[in-house]
């Protein structure tokens, strides 16, 4: 009983030490170089179990293909127009060609070092073809982050690939600040831009007012107009039929017109503080005698 004890868990034993001599577990995420006495003779791409010879026959190598994040260092630049800017880059990236990132490189560390160079030099070319303007600006015409992202990204990317067997796939800019000795200057020119819109914008508002009050003025002179049109309408109107009342009215009664035209005289002429010499038989105050006859 014992013997077969031990005949099994020497089995075991014999099993599992094979299982890590021969085969190679690949994780998913990564890929692995096979190294046949020291010369890579494969890559492993596909997850899963895959057979090799063992040590020191065979040698694997493991990289986690999987991308990375890596914030650069904060680096100073020139613009096109000679402002000085300090950057903060991050730079998307993954091991795409194992066998030349091992012959390359070797480490993550290093390959990082590599493209941060890489990444450096291009943003110093790039941004010497821009304006400060094109990355800080109020005005979104103006602005050209992603245009100047994506030239850094396309003057790296092959570069990467072919020297170091890294994949970059994104190039940003993070954050941006400006020497100190600059932001007075900076600020300066923000605010005369800003000063600038301010008077565009004043000389469009005062150009409308211009034009609202022409027009005010203009409907105001047309309803004026009119109402004076209206109203001589109306008065003419008036007048005729004044006219037209008085005619009938001396039509059918003219003394008794001739006797009240008379007294509507004698109202405007005459007050309680006025005196007059005058013949009383002699129009129009005939009327005061001839009622006074009439009375007696």
């Amino acid at each position: 009983m014992q013997f077969w004890l031990r005949l099994m868990l020497a089995l075991l034993l014999l099993s599992l030490v094979s299982y890590q001599a021969f085969i190679v577990p690949l994780p998913e995420g990564y890929k692995a170089v096979v190294a046949h006495f020291g010369n890579p003779d494969r890559i492993l791409e596909k997850s899963g179990a895959h057979f090799k010879w063992p040590w020191p026959i065979d040698n694997c190598y493991f990289f986690d293909c999987r991308n990375r994040i890596y914030n650069t260092r904060f680096t100073q630049t020139l613009t096109r127009d000679k402002k000085a800017v300090i950057l903060l880059t991050y730079i998307v990236w993954n091991i795409k060609n194992p066998l030349v990132f091992l012959q390359s490189v070797g480490t993550v560390a290093n390959a990082e070092d590599k493209i941060e160079g890489l990444v450096s030099s291009s943003k110093n070319n790039v941004l010497g073809n821009y304006d400060l303007a094109n990355l800080v600006s109020t005005d979104p015409e103006q602005l050209k982050l992603a245009e100047i992202e994506g030239k850094i990204l396309e003057a790296v990317a092959g570069r990467a690939r072919e020297s170091f067997g890294a994949e970059i796939s994104s190039v940003g800019i993070k954050r941006l600040a400006y020497p100190e000795n600059n932001v007075k200057a900076i600020f300066s020119q923000m605010r005369a831009e800003r000063g600038q819109y301010a008077a565009k914008y004043r000389a469009e508002g005062r150009m409308q007012a211009s034009i609202i009050l022409s027009e005010t003025d203009l409907e105001i002179a047309k309803i004026n107009a009119e109402a004076i049109k209206t109203s001589a309408e109306i008065k003419g109107q008036a007048d005729r039929e004044a006219t037209e009342i008085y005619a009938e009215a001396h039509k059918k009664g003219r003394e008794f017109y001739k006797f009240n035209r008379s007294l509507e005289v004698l109202e405007k002429m005459v007050n309680e503080n006025a005196v007059f010499i005058l013949r009383s038989d002699q129009p129009p105050f005939n009327v005061l005698s001839e009622t006074t006859g009439n009375e007696q």
